[in-house]
């Protein structure tokens, strides 16, 4: 049975109510840890919270739904993936280029670039190099103290 409540609708499972807006989750267990937006059609924005509710985590991807796998990942427009990419950490709020590698597997690239701030890595399919959609996700990844720190190529050689 479906009901209306304060503007919140309401489903009743036997005697269970199931709440479907996030302001309840809110109330209930406070602020999220973790959000995903829709930044443009086909490309989803999840951010990762520190305990100081500011981002330690970032992924550009096509959007997913819970508990669901696709053995195809559809690919993303690279153009618009820079664009987010832009958006979420401007290239003055990455800091100095301390290093960048390229590791290519067939047609796959995945380009790791290390900032002052912040770590950059991301993945493409390049084997139809005309097209613009060659993206499969970005992931970045925030230097703060509050924030687990990242191994990568180039700190997992650092004692």
């Amino acid at each position: 049975m479906w009901r209306i409540i304060a503007g919140c609708l309401l489903l009743t499972v036997g005697s269970v109510v199931l709440m479907t807006n996030s302001q309840e989750f809110r109330n209930l267990y406070g602020e999220p840890d973790l959000e995903r937006y829709i930044a443009r059609p086909g490309i989803s924005v999840t951010v990762e919270y520190g305990s100081d509710h500011l981002p330690c985590n970032a992924m550009i991807e096509p959007p997913q739904r819970l508990g669901y796998t696709q053995e195809q990942v559809p690919l993303i427009p690279s153009d618009t993936v820079t664009e987010v990419l832009e958006e979420i950490v401007p290239v003055a709020m990455r800091g100095k280029e301390t290093n960048s590698m390229i590791h290519v597997s067939g047609c796959n690239e995945v380009h790791m670039t290390d900032y002052e701030n912040l770590f950059i890595m991301r993945s493409t399919h390049t084997c139809d190099s005309l097209s613009h959609d060659q993206d499969v996700r970005t992931a970045i990844t925030f230097k703060r103290e509050i924030c687990p720190q990242p191994r990568t190529p180039f700190t997992a050689a650092r004692p």
